[in-house]
């Protein structure tokens, strides 16, 4: 009877009040801390640091309120040394306030590989200028009964010979026979692809890339690296001679690459 009479008593009921109260004022305490501690609700967006130097990357991450660690470095050819040349987490990326930003400098000294024996056939040259680090740049026929048999190889109109130390990325510019009678090519369509997509495909058909336009929605490296191709010149399906050109538009509007 006395329980009873507790459990129905004012006391009781004050107690339990008291209770109710101080363990959801804890649990809100608990809740504002951990969101102060996991800086809850609070992101940053990361911006495009591709192409600053390590000065100015530094700068501008702090300006973001994240922080830059540079965690390696690589040699792209056409970038300026010491400039970053890719990061993790990407541009526009939501990530909380003090995220570390790590980045990829283009290196200071350009590494260098022996010039590889690429005597036969195009598409051996090809596997082997890539198993080596360097990648083809144009192709140029030239009277010879050797159809696609490499006669040659260049950077720049100078001749390389086999063993000698090029950059590694290089483009090798290959000298080719085209064979008895002059061969032709059926142009690929590449709209929709990146330029690095467009190029490996022409590449392969004995198609060099002419002239290159990005449009005015790519602004930095990163927009050049993500814009795809709206527009080519001869268009797919067209025949052409091998070694013709192929001269491609880029955009990061897709609507542009739909409508056409």
């Amino acid at each position: 009877m006395k329980k009873k009479s507790f459990f129905r008593s004012k006391a009781f009921f004050k107690h339990l009040g008291i209770s109710v109260i101080s363990v959801a004022l804890i649990l809100w305490i608990l809740t504002v801390m951990l969101k102060l501690f996991t800086h809850h609700g609070r992101t940053k967006t990361v911006p495009d640091l591709t192409g600053l130097t390590e000065k100015e990357a530094y700068k501008v991450a702090k300006n973001y309120g994240l922080q830059l660690i540079i965690s390696d470095s690589t040699y792209v050819i056409g970038r300026q040394k010491g400039t970053v040349v890719s990061h993790i987490p990407k541009m526009d990326e939501k990530v909380k306030k003090g995220r570390r930003i790590y980045a990829t400098l283009n290196a200071f000294t350009k590494p260098t590989v022996p010039m590889p024996n690429i005597t036969g056939s195009y598409r051996q040259a090809k596997v082997s200028l890539e198993s080596n680090g360097l990648k083809v740049g144009k192709l140029i026929f030239v009277p010879d009964q050797h159809q696609n048999y490499v006669i040659g190889q260049q950077i720049k109109g100078k001749t390389v010979e086999y063993g000698e130390m090029v950059t590694k990325g290089e483009a090798i510019d290959l000298i080719l026979g085209q064979g008895r009678n002059r061969q032709t090519a059926k142009v690929m369509g590449v709209i929709g692809s990146t330029y690095d997509e467009a190029v490996d495909m022409l590449i392969n058909e004995a198609i060099n890339i002419g002239k290159v336009v990005y449009d005015n929605t790519v602004h930095t490296y990163s927009d050049s690296l993500n814009a795809r191709v709206f527009k080519q010149h001869p268009q797919n399906g067209t025949v052409i001679p091998v070694g013709s050109q192929v001269n491609l538009w880029l955009t990061l509007d897709d609507l542009k690459i739909e409508s056409y």
